[in-house]
Order: C-alpha cells, then structure tokens, then sequence
C-alpha cells in the first residue's frame, strides 16, 4: 500500500472511489450518491483543488480516501477537519484507517493547525474505534444526521 496525494487530474479515480463509498456506506456522509452522481469533470476538479485529499492505494487500485479541510475559511483557523474516511471493504483491517488518519494529522501539523476535528456516526462504531485509536477524543458536541433521526453525529477532536 501506498498513499497518493489527489491531484485534479485524480479526478476519475476520486469520482469513482467516492461514488463506491456513498453507495457502500449512505450514512457514513453527509452527502449522499445522487447528490455527487450528477458533478460532472469540472465538479470533480473543483472540489479536489478545494481540499487536501489523499488516497490510499494497492496494486488493485484505490483501497481508501480522506480529506482535510484545512483550507476552508474557518471560524477556527488553527483548526483542521478530517472528512470523507473510507477503507473499501476489501482492505479493512489491514491499517488503511490508521494510514490515513495519520497522514491527515501530519499534514495539519504541517499547515500549523493545532487541532483536527472530526464527526462520525453515532452508529458508526468500528469509525469511532479507530478515531480512538489515533487519538482523538470526543467533545461532548453533537448533530442530528441529515437524514437519519436514529443517528447523530459525533464530534471528535485531536490537538496536536
């Protein structure tokens, strides 16, 4: 495994992994697939430049994805937001998650910030797990899902 900064020429491989994971995981994001369905080359392109995306990748192709959205106008500039984690079933339990989070939390040690926050299903316990395990810890904060009255949604942070 390897990890590949995503770049806008990614873009085909970014689309097609990130349609997999709505379709595979609906209510582990916010969007869901037929809001992302209809973006078309432009779109895909526009919403790498407006992040820092990384994949993991194998020798079948891509295996897992994360952003940071340390780029963003925040009302917290120091702080950067992991989004959009996923490990394609085929690679879990092979230290993707853990891959990844880590390289989101090198980057934002990079760019300065001094915290990444995250939010994660309430349902969503091998996420949770895993966020635990790379050392984030929950602030109490909490969201309802948008569309699952069952879930919420979980805020976790990790100061670095």
């Amino acid at each position: 495994m390897h990890l590949h900064i995503v770049r806008p020429d990614d873009w085909e491989s970014h689309r097609d992994f990130r349609l997999e994971a709505l379709e595979d995981a609906p209510d582990a994001f916010w969007y869901t697939y037929a809001d992302e369905a209809v973006f078309d080359e432009a779109d895909w392109r526009q919403r790498i430049e407006g992040a820092w995306l990384v994949q993991a990748r194998d020798a079948q192709g891509v295996i897992g994805s994360v952003g940071l959205g340390a780029h963003w106008e925040t009302e917290r500039a120091t702080t950067g937001e992991l989004f959009g984690l996923y490990v394609a079933p085929r690679a879990r339990g092979r230290g993707v998650g853990e891959a990844l989070v880590n390289a989101v939390l090198d980057e934002a040690r990079h760019l300065g910030r001094t915290e990444v926050v995250l939010e994660v299903g309430s349902t969503n316990e091998a996420a949770i797990a895993l966020y635990e395990r790379c050392g984030f810890v929950r602030t109490g904060a909490t969201e309802p899902h948008p569309r699952r009255a069952d879930i919420h949604e979980i805020e976790m942070v990790h100061r670095l």
